[in-house]
């Protein structure tokens, strides 16, 4: 028997996990599998052809280079949806999804703090989600070499991480929601308003001149894949996606111990 509340979570996760991996690999795979389709200037002329205003919400202005390709499919749309869906699924079942399905209650009677708890959860949301970087870094790595993608692998690792901690930041939001409020339903309806609100303060807002400052807000911004992998880590983004992270579960400890589990 797992005698430690993380290592208890992944064990149960283990199965929804393996398919979190199969689909991360996946979608590196096939798009990044796609980029010498696109490095052509025809492909460029097409998308220069488009709206400006779409163009920038998507990051498809350097689409034929490997980093604006990659930086605007794997890391700019199908990478960090399928983190924040994978982050707020595990974030909302942390907290919330337990007590709804009367485990957590079982688990707060043993000896053990409900600090312990939500830090418990939190790390083993963080090991999923370094997990699912892990899985999209070593996809790219792969195909770096028969695609011809000229990138650093420290940059692939730069970008991989900035989407692990963007993922784990959502995930520490949906985990804050569901121990102030209980209720699994909220707290996904909750972080998913979030997540939207962030990507449209990354790419859409900015295009207002009134709202440009709001980018800067945004973790979109701060995992920005293409500029990762273009110059690699930016050590005052990562740790705002880190530190927006500590915030969020701290917060998440303080509303926990002050809440009547079940009432």
């Amino acid at each position: 028997m797992l005698r430690d509340t993380w290592t208890k979570t992944l064990w149960d996760q283990r199965r929804s996990l393996l398919g979190w991996a199969i689909g991360f690999a996946a979608v590196s795979l096939v798009y990044g599998g796609f980029y010498p389709m696109v490095a052509i200037p025809e492909y460029q002329d097409l998308i220069e052809g488009m709206p400006p205003g779409l163009i920038e919400a998507f990051g498809w202005d350097e689409i034929s280079s490997p980093h604006g390709y990659l930086g605007s499919t794997v890391y700019g749309i199908l990478g960090p949806v399928l983190a924040i869906v994978m982050a707020i699924g595990l974030g909302s079942r942390a907290i919330a999804g337990s007590e709804e399905d009367g485990s957590l209650e079982l688990l707060v009677t043993h000896p053990v703090s409900r600090t312990s708890v939500v830090l418990q959860k939190a790390a083993a949301l963080a090991v999923a989600m370094l997990g699912a970087g892990v899985v999209v870094f070593l996809a790219i790595i792969v195909l770096r070499g028969p695609i011809e993608i000229d990138i650093a692998w420290t940059h692939i690792a730069a970008a991989s991480l900035n989407l692990a901690l963007m993922g784990l930041f959502f995930g520490a939001v949906a985990v804050l929601v569901g121990a102030i409020t209980g209720r699994k339903g909220v707290t996904v309806g909750a972080t998913a308003g979030v997540a939207v609100f962030a990507f449209l303060a990354n790419g859409v807002l900015p295009q207002v001149d009134a709202l440009a400052w709001m980018q800067n807000l945004s973790p979109f911004y701060w995992a920005n894949g293409s500029t990762a992998l273009r110059d690699g880590l930016d050590a005052g983004l990562t740790l705002a996606l880190a530190g927006a992270s500590v915030v969020a579960l701290a917060a998440a400890v303080a509303a926990f111990n002050r809440r009547d589990i079940g009432a």
